[in-house]
């Protein structure tokens, strides 16, 4: 038999009362506390803090009372509960994306950004890549695996050092974001080729003799043993032997 407790109609209506002194836009000294104002002070702070640093990129496009003002209205309008970093991150892309006056290559700005921490606090084990050239005789005795970290995304602007540049207008540029063994982030700029093929891979383990012949399929002039071969070196994907 389970027992089911409910909180005292008095509690209740204090968190209630907590919550709305510190979800409020502003407040006056006769309803607020001293200890209540410096409190939302502090959690205020916090969520710039996220936005600072979770997404640097888009807090230079703003200034420092576009940040606090963002702050102050996710508090406000957001029912985010999950305290954590790495979720109130969530959130606050969450809230952004559904303010309407954000232009679209700002909001492809913070889905980057945002990206790249998620690639960040990935715990996923990227293993030390295995230096190699692939004879066609060994494709039928290697798997191939993609980076447990990658993320693809297509962005409106090109990378140049990590930092958007606006003059190719019209254009989808297509990105890999990457963690590699080392813990480094990465980020590559990928071809349609490329998306296709790692699109194959996804998250399952395939041979690499049943990529090439998948390949052969669109790509007869492309040699997939040099493609496999250099992004395994560059950690995009592993390459193992069986067994």
């Amino acid at each position: 038999m389970t027992t089911h407790y409910l909180a005292p109609a008095l509690l209740v209506e204090m968190e209630a009362t907590f919550s709305a002194q510190l979800r409020a836009r502003a407040t006056t000294g006769e309803t607020c506390s001293r200890g209540m104002s410096l409190y939302r002070k502090i959690v205020r702070e916090n969520i710039g803090g996220v936005l600072q640093n979770v997404f640097p990129l888009f807090c230079q496009r703003a200034n420092s009372a576009d940040i606090q003002a963002l702050a102050d209205a996710f508090l406000y309008q957001h029912q985010a509960s999950q305290p954590e970093f790495h979720q109130v991150a969530t959130e606050l892309l969450l809230f952004i994306r559904q303010q309407r006056q954000l232009s679209p290559h700002d909001l492809a700005l913070i889905e980057y950004e945002w990206l790249m921490y998620a690639v960040e606090i990935d715990d996923s084990h990227v293993p030390r890549p295995l230096k190699m050239s692939l004879p066609l005789a060994l494709t039928a005795d290697m798997d191939v695996v993609r980076n447990p970290t990658l993320k693809m995304v297509a962005l409106p602007f090109r990378l140049h050092e990590g930092e958007p540049c606006y003059e190719d207008e019209g254009r989808l540029n297509y990105y890999a974001l990457y963690r590699k063994h080392n813990n480094a982030l990465y980020q590559k700029k990928l071809s349609q080729i490329d998306v296709r093929l790692l699109s194959v891979i996804d998250h399952q383990v395939i041979s690499a003799e049943r990529l090439l012949n998948m390949a052969s399929l669109f790509l007869a002039d492309f040699s997939l043993r040099s493609w496999l071969e250099t992004n395994n070196n560059d950690e995009l994907l592993s390459l193992k032997f069986k067994g």
